[in-house]
């Protein structure tokens, strides 16, 4: 998906998804970053063993025996999470516990994501799984005849969930764990808040005093707030069954677990830690990155390898980002506190004082431009008028990016670090790095 050539005395960078090259000197060039990823695994064998030895729970057959209405809350389009694949497994388990496709509800946990669209189910899904499954539906965070209160966690956040999830006799969950921008890590809990969680409950959990802790990062699940937050609300509204799955960079499964929605995240966490760290020696004068598939859909989605990448930049550094972004911004919540604004500090004002729940990402935007770090962008879905509001360089491709870049550094050769899907990782620096 993505190489770097050498071609005479320059180094060409390719990305086959995006249909994108970049070209520069070889001297200055520090090469493409990336980890060693385990094998994929192999399906149907390895996802039926995950069933068969679940972590600290009872085969879900045996689970399940004696529900009635049973949920399961699967991820939206934007996590790329082969559920298709691990359906097959859950139906013929519920099957076995005598439950029929009738009593069972699939729910996309879309959080306040829009609702999938009906080519987006049937990829979630899987078309030879719908036939037999009268209700997917998705999540719906903001009517509240369709929520119910079931409490309030240690950290002030009153839980609004889904309330025909919570009248449903078994909740089974599906979701990829990743590493993510401020609860740690993906997957496990966060099929339920932000998945089925009111507005109201994901605003309160995402809110500026939580997102700026300096816990709340990628990696970081040790009293990380949001991420004990979110742990909370999921006991209180107790899912039975919890599917975990790890994927590669081309989003093959290399590993799958199950079971307790506890046991079978941090299984899951442990694993991904085995693999994802990349240290680096030097801190970067510019790195190119891109969120890849399925993060290229908006650039909402798409600065999450632009968060994973700040605390190893220096300031003054540059971080090229390239995205197709073909639905936009994906949100217009993210603009709004930029709108007029003189200076990252007063948008960091505006959001502590008037804050909406798609503003989570205008924050940790605002808080790697706090750092000194600049941010070229080559997104072509979106008016160039738009990112000059929100302190962005822009430029008509990822080469006039990258040349920009070089020429806002004060170093006479700059160096640069490839570094595609960087929110995959856990990056950084060497104890020796400068």
């Amino acid at each position: 998906m993505y190489s770097t050539d050498e071609q005479g005395s320059k180094i060409v960078y390719r990305d086959r998804l995006e249909d994108v090259s970049i070209s520069m000197d070889r001297g200055q060039c520090l090469g493409l970053a990336g980890f060693e990823e385990p094998p994929a695994i192999s399906w149907p064998g390895d996802f039926m063993s995950a069933f068969q030895h679940p972590l600290r729970t009872l085969p879900l057959r045996d689970l399940a025996q004696g529900a009635g209405r049973v949920a399961i809350l699967v991820s939206d389009s934007t996590r790329g999470v082969p559920t298709a694949k691990v359906m097959p497994m859950i139906l013929e388990e519920l099957s076995a516990a005598g439950i029929g496709p009738g009593d069972i509800t699939v729910f996309v946990a879309t959080g306040v994501h829009r609702p999938a669209t009906e080519d987006e189910i049937r990829g979630i899904m899987g078309k030879e799984h719908l036939g037999g499954l009268p209700c997917v539906i998705s999540h719906d965070p903001y009517d509240p005849g369709k929520l119910v209160y079931i409490g309030t966690t240690s950290y002030g956040t009153p839980v609004e969930v889904s309330r025909t999830v919570y009248e449903a006799d078994f909740r089974i969950t599906i979701g990829k764990v990743e590493p993510h921008e401020f609860a740690g890590f993906s997957g496990g809990r966060k099929s339920v808040l932000p998945g089925v969680a009111s507005e109201k409950t994901i605003e309160i959990n995402h809110r500026p005093e939580m997102l700026m802790s300096p816990e709340a990062r990628p990696g970081q699940l040790l009293k990380n707030p949001i991420h004990l937050d979110m742990i909370e609300a999921a006991m209180m509204l107790k899912v039975h069954f919890a599917v975990n799955l790890v994927l590669n960079q081309a989003g093959e499964t290399v590993g799958v677990f199950a079971g307790d929605l506890i046991a079978s995240h941090l299984a899951a966490v442990r694993f991904m830690r085995s693999f994802c760290q990349i240290s680096l020696k030097h801190r970067p004068d510019i790195i190119v990155t891109t969120p890849g598939s399925p993060l290229n859909i908006n650039f909402y989605q798409s600065i999450k390898p632009l968060i994973a990448l700040a605390p190893v930049m220096a300031p003054g550094g540059v971080l090229v980002l390239y995205s197709s972004c073909r639905d936009g911004l994906g949100t217009q919540d993210m603009l709004i506190p930029y709108e007029g604004a003189q200076d990252i500090e007063e948008v960091i004002r505006r959001l502590s004082a008037d804050y909406r729940i798609q503003m989570d990402h205008a924050l940790l935007l605002g808080k790697i431009l706090l750092k000194g770090v600049r941010i070229v962008t080559a997104t072509p879905s979106i008016d160039a008028d738009v990112l000059h509001k929100m302190f962005l360089d822009t430029a008509e491709s990822p080469q006039k990016a990258l040349e920009k870049a070089v020429s806002m550094v004060t170093s006479p050769k700059p160096k640069v670090l490839f570094f595609p899907q960087a929110q995959r990782a856990l990056t950084v620096l060497s104890h020796t790095a400068i």
